[in-house]
């Protein structure tokens, strides 16, 4: 948390102090959210009033492997990306198979090569307008790999966060009479 709270800060030695007082997790965490709350959190440079979530987003989401798990600055990948080393995609998950899911069976930089150099092959006996075609191509050709049902996943993903986000700014034209 010192990344957030500077020794300057107010709330940094109240938190010292009182935090050895509280035995769990849970007490600690409320500890702090009432601390937090008390004091002017427009006053802490480093987050503004977002302090409680960026805490939670640094110390309390999970982390994938056990380097990313070790140290606190290891960045989550972001969806697609490639594991330098093993050459694994980084692919969004559907949380209600979460059990189904198997990290070692995600496609690999390689596999998806192999499979997009199978289908031009494949493609290559049709022929057409061949720069249009090409275009056409690329743009499907992903939905033909291993990673089209993380495609899907991530697409379902963006539609939910986008039909949310519709909700809340037709709520919020709703409560301003705004139409």
């Amino acid at each position: 948390m010192t990344v957030f709270l500077n020794d300057s800060s107010p709330i940094h030695e109240t938190l010292q102090q009182n935090f050895p007082k509280y035995h769990n997790s849970l007490q600690r965490w409320e500890y702090l959210t009432k601390a937090i709350s008390l004091q002017d959190s427009t006053k802490n440079d480093k987050c503004g009033p977002w302090l409680e979530w960026e805490i939670m987003l640094q110390y309390c989401f999970p982390r994938l492997d056990i380097n990313v798990s070790k140290g606190i600055n290891h960045l989550l990948k972001s969806p697609f990306s490639v594991h330098p080393k093993t050459g694994r995609i980084s692919v969004p998950i559907d949380v209600q198979k979460v059990e189904q899911f198997d990290p070692f069976t995600v496609p690999t930089i390689s596999s998806l090569c192999r499979e997009l150099d199978a289908i031009s092959i494949n493609d290559e006996g049709k022929e057409g307008n061949e720069a249009e075609s090409d275009i056409k191509r690329r743009t499907r050709d992903y939905k033909k790999t291993s990673l089209a049902p993380y495609i899907k996943v991530f697409e379902q993903f963006l539609e939910n966060l986008d039909k949310s986000r519709k909700g809340e700014l037709l709520k919020k034209s709703d409560l301003q009479k705004d139409f």
